[in-house]
């Protein structure tokens, strides 16, 4: 078992010789139109001892060719970072450590990213922090174009990601029916209430900060969101009533996967309500989000549209205004 003294002593310094497969150095453009996002490769309900597969990739939107480093290894490019909902991070696995102090040749390719076009690959988290218990938690990754290393660490080379939440259950992956006695259970307690509006958007809130899907879909009209869309409202006004069920499913689980309608995932650090309208049917709430990053704090105001239906508020359409950062 590694100590946390071992750590701090392992990391400082690293011992790293980079090995080139190519007759020519190859030539790194850094430019602000290159990204690098992280998404899950397949969604799934994930336990403590699950693989969770994660996909990285690098997009180039710029009008130059990109070109990086990609080490065999791809610990020697990558570094994930998790955290609890309280902002606890994780530590790092093991293995990583491991495999990151060793005196060893890192072997490395050149990579190259037309303009335009995308690269990716997929890594396992638990080979970068340890996920020994059941929670929820906001992970991101830092992207090294040439390599990690003690001086590339300190000169700010790092490439940041976007956030994910990970929602992590009790028990394991090997009682696959683990996971649909709790569905079976959720679904006989979760039972629409009638709150004003203003609680039920803090419900909603309160459900995605938590990562609870169920609960964060419970007063969400996905028909009406779907179609805020032009393009998806015109599809959807095509089909069956069969179909429409079909392409609402899929809607569902490419918001679950975190995969369509972006702005309304977003996971807010805290968040205030500061207005709310209402008639007999419809109604507005105005908030303002807060959405921590390293360096800053960006504050968004989101204004949710609700309709009253059965005594039951639904949030039916939403808007976003940036309002700066502090």
């Amino acid at each position: 078992m590694v100590t946390d003294m071992e750590v701090k002593k392992a990391l400082t310094p690293w011992i790293v010789c980079f090995v080139l497969l190519f007759s020519v150095a190859p030539v790194l453009t850094a430019t602000d139109d290159v990204s690098v996002t992280i998404r899950f490769y397949e969604k799934e309900v994930y336990y403590p001892d699950s693989n969770i597969r994660i996909e990285v990739t690098v997009g180039n939107e710029s009008s130059e060719t990109y070109r990086f480093r990609l080490a065999d290894r791809r610990l020697f490019n990558l570094e994930f970072d998790a955290r609890t909902l309280t902002n606890q991070q994780l530590p790092v696995s093991e293995q990583f450590i491991i495999q990151r102090t060793a005196n060893q040749q890192v072997f490395y390719r050149e990579i190259t990213v037309a303009p335009g076009e995308k690269f990716a690959f997929v890594e396992n988290l638990g080979s970068y922090v340890q996920l020994s218990e059941a929670g929820v938690y906001v992970i991101h990754a830092d992207f090294f174009p040439e390599l990690a290393g003690g001086a590339h660490r300190s000169n700010g080379s790092a490439m940041s990601s976007n956030r994910l939440t990970l929602s992590v259950r009790p028990g394991t992956a090997e009682d696959p029916q683990a996971e649909h006695r709790v569905e079976e259970v959720m679904l006989d307690v979760l039972r629409q209430e009638a709150m004003p509006p203003d609680e039920v958007v803090r419900y909603v809130l309160d459900a995605r900060r938590r990562g609870s899907w169920n609960q964060f879909f419970l007063y969400l009209d996905l028909e009406s969101l779907l179609q805020a869309n032009p393009d998806s409202q015109r599809r959807y006004q095509r089909l069956s009533d069969e179909e429409r069920r079909d392409m609402l499913n899929s809607f569902r689980r490419d918001l679950q996967q975190e995969r369509a309608d972006e702005d309304i995932l977003l996971v807010p650090d805290s968040f205030s309500i500061l207005e709310t309208s209402y008639t007999e049917n419809r109604g507005t709430v105005v908030t303002e989000q807060r959405f921590r990053f390293d360096n800053y704090v960006e504050i968004k105001r989101y204004t949710y549209n609700l309709e009253r239906r059965d005594d039951i508020w639904l949030i039916t359409e939403y808007t976003v205004r940036n309002m700066g950062v502090e």
